[in-house]
């Protein structure tokens, strides 16, 4: 705080106004981890400390209790480390040419959300050997992230009635958003609850509850998504920690649905 003043008291031309506005910047972010700190229910010690260190704990309570286990870093440090492996396998991919390397291509596309190359490398799968399941089902998986859950349907309804368990159940939840995207809404509330009587994902029940929501049950949808936020909120620290994403998505989903219609 005290430095910002002194910035902002001795601005003398360009260095002088970015120092100030690097003084101003570094004050709000400290502001802003003072309130999540406060928020969570944190330690007083930490308040104090953030706000008076110039800046210094605040980055230290962000990487700590911001950052970790959240939606950014995971997804940063995954695509980071899997920069160097797919280069790898796109020169492996054309040098053997086989349905089976551009599978595994398909697989490592999908799992840093790179889904027209994904579709891409799964479509050449499938030229070379059609009836690959696994290939088929993540097909399906990434038109649906695509927002082509008509053309995921047919590729996900076929495998469904081959292997209903298939990937842990994964198939069950992509096959509920599906429907859900088709706007068959009771086939997805049905596949929702199915899924959920043997998991407890917090993604899934968010989607379940913005379903039910769709059908109508907008009571039944903001109890749901309550309900979730209280199991987040008296979880253990680490849980909430890594559920953090789950509860600010759904509280955000609250206020929305709490808000009056307009006339």
């Amino acid at each position: 705080m005290f430095r910002l003043i002194y910035y902002l008291q001795n601005i003398h031309g360009v260095g002088g106004a970015l120092a100030a506005l690097l003084a101003l910047l570094g004050f709000v972010f400290s502001l802003w981890m003072a309130y999540d700190c406060w928020r969570r229910g944190g330690e007083f010690y930490w308040i104090w400390l953030i706000l008076c260190s110039g800046g210094f704990f605040a980055i230290i309570y962000f990487f700590t209790h911001y950052w970790e286990g959240s939606h950014i870093e995971y997804g940063l440090w995954k695509r980071l480390s899997m920069a160097g492996r797919i280069r790898e396998l796109q020169i492996q991919t054309k040098r053997l040419n086989t349905a089976a390397s551009y599978e595994v291509l398909g697989d490592a596309l999908l799992s840093v959300k790179k889904y027209p190359q994904a579709e891409e490398a799964y479509r050449e799968a499938l030229q070379r050997q059609a009836d690959i399941f696994d290939v088929q089902v993540r097909l399906g998986y990434t038109l649906l992230e695509l927002d082509r859950a008509e053309e995921a349907w047919p590729l996900l309804g076929k495998a469904y009635q081959q292997k209903p368990d298939y990937d842990n159940d994964q198939l069950i939840w992509k096959l509920a958003r599906c429907q859900a995207k088709r706007g068959n809404f009771q086939d997805a509330r049905n596949l929702y609850e199915y899924f959920l009587r043997k998991h407890s994902y917090s993604e899934v029940q968010i989607e379940y509850a913005h379903a039910l929501v769709q059908m109508g049950e907008r009571e039944e949808g903001k109890a749901k998504l309550e309900e979730l936020i209280n199991d987040i909120e008296y979880s253990p620290r680490y849980a909430r920690s890594r559920e953090r994403r789950w509860s600010r998505a759904a509280k955000k989903l609250l206020r929305a649905l709490n808000q009056p219609a307009e006339s």
